[in-house]
């Protein structure tokens, strides 16, 4: 359909009126954005809990449950809290003035950057719990005599996290990246829920080229942009992580 003319033959000129259009220029710029704003946080918060849940102390198992529970809730479901959250009068704004951290409340859904950081933490916050079960699985694999051998040498936690367990997780963290990489440029239901039409990323602007101006050729060019974008993406992270890194364990 990108490629095909409306009174038929094949033409390149939907994607040149697309990458001419000021909406998705922005709406590309979002994309980006957002995911990789939330894939850098969720790979240092699913780290931090990973590494807490991997200790196994006592009431681990309590503390997992409330790590995983944002990921059993859908997402359109995350949006309408989310919505409670950093509305003008939400809780978010009135935690910040009776704290006199701010004198007037956020306007987080005005646009702007302000609300390409509130899509990045509703975000982070729904789906952290994803990237944390696959790194700890990585920590679960790691042989626990090279923690004691390490300890023996006098390595402190730091050198042992920074010289054992990051390389000997690696192939765990390009699962992670690549997952959630190609989850997070696809981002759809929160921006839409949240924002509307006031916040395009390349999946709504898809959508309503669709759906409301009933333009499918352009539509469908930019699902392709998209589709391309994640290749472009994986293979590049591929190539910068190298054979260590997406070897299989």
């Amino acid at each position: 359909m990108s490629l095909t003319r409306a009174a038929g033959g094949l033409t390149l000129g939907h994607y040149w009126d697309l990458i001419q259009t000021r909406d998705f220029q922005q709406a590309v710029f979002n994309t980006i954005l957002i995911a990789v704003g939330s894939l850098s946080i969720e790979l240092i918060l699913g780290m931090w809990m990973a590494v807490i849940l991997a200790r196994n102390r006592p009431g681990h198992n309590t503390v997992r449950t409330f790590f995983l529970l944002p990921l059993a809730i859908p997402t359109v479901v995350v949006g309408v809290m989310m919505s409670y959250i950093f509305s003008t009068s939400g809780w978010l704004n009135r935690i910040f003035m009776d704290l006199n951290l701010i004198n007037s409340p956020f306007h987080w859904t005005a646009g702007g950057l302000k609300s390409l950081l509130m899509v990045i933490l509703a975000d982070t916050w729904k789906v952290t719990p994803l990237v944390m079960l696959i790194l700890l699985a990585g920590l679960k694999s790691i042989d626990r005599t090279v923690y004691e051998a390490a300890r023996v040498d006098g390595a402190n936690t730091f050198q042992v996290f920074r010289r054992i367990s990051l390389p000997l997780i690696m192939p765990y963290v390009t699962t992670a990246i690549i997952i959630r990489g190609i989850d997070a440029f696809r981002i759809f239901a929160l921006p839409l829920v949240l924002m509307g039409q006031n916040l395009k990323v390349i999946g709504t602007y898809a959508y309503v080229e669709y759906m409301d101006y009933e333009n499918i050729h352009l539509s469908a060019a930019s699902a392709v942009v998209l589709f391309a974008m994640i290749m472009a993406a994986v293979f590049a992270y591929i190539k910068l992580a190298g054979r260590e890194g997406i070897q299989a364990t």
